[in-house]
This record gives structure tokens, sequence and C-alpha cells, in this order.
């Protein structure tokens, strides 16, 4: 059974240390499947919610925005809307060379997914 709510918090749990660890590359990828299991956990939280879309930020941030209500929901709702959430982040970034990785947008990532399991209150 998906456990979708642990599975953000224990990628993000990996992803903070690999970021002490300077791995940046590994890292982003860590905290942007984090906060893509926090917006799964939200949607299958849903009255009537049977499946969970199989897609990846930043197309499952617009199927969140459609599926995701209550007073919950609008405090995620909240965070996903912001232009600089998970900016630039993508499934297709586990393939990239490390050089396309800094610390900078790191942290960013990081950032972003830190506020969605903020909003599930696993953090």
């Amino acid at each position: 059974m998906d456990d979708y709510a642990h599975a953000g918090k224990r990628l993000h749990r990996d992803a903070d240390y690999l970021y002490d660890q300077q791995r940046y590359a590994t890292a982003s990828h860590l905290y942007g499947l984090s906060a893509e299991c926090s917006i799964k956990a939200f949607i299958t939280q849903q009255p009537g919610q049977q499946k969970v879309p199989y897609k990846h930020i930043p197309e499952l941030v617009d199927d969140a925005k459609r599926l995701v209500n209550g007073r919950r929901g609008s405090h995620l709702l909240n965070v996903i809307s912001s232009p600089d959430f998970m900016s630039g982040w993508q499934i297709g970034n586990r393939y990239w060379d490390n050089r396309y990785f800094s610390q900078q947008q790191c942290k960013e990532f990081k950032h972003s997914a830190n506020r969605a399991l903020r909003c599930l209150g696993v953090v």
C-alpha cells in the first residue's frame, strides 16, 4: 500500500543527508520526489478520490490545484501556487550531469519540499 506521507518524509530526510554532504544533484532530485509525495498524500485524502495521477511536478501541481480542497488543502494550494514552488525541477533531472546543480538551487528545492511537507503536518 502506498504511503505518500511517510515516503515524502523519508525522501526529505535522505535529501537533507545528501545536502549536508554537498551532493546537490541527488539531493535536488529527492526533494522533488518528497514534494510530489506530499501532493499525492493530499490528493488521496480528498473525498471520492480513488486514483492518484501518475504524474510528476510540474504537471502534478496542475492536477492538485483541481483536486485538492478543504481547510488543510488550502495551505497546500497556497504553497504550490507560488511561482517559485519547485521552479526548474523536473523528473528527468536525475539524468543530468552534476555541473547542472548548485547549492542555491538545491536549497530552493529543499525549502519548497519542506513547505509542502509542513502542510501535511509530518515535519
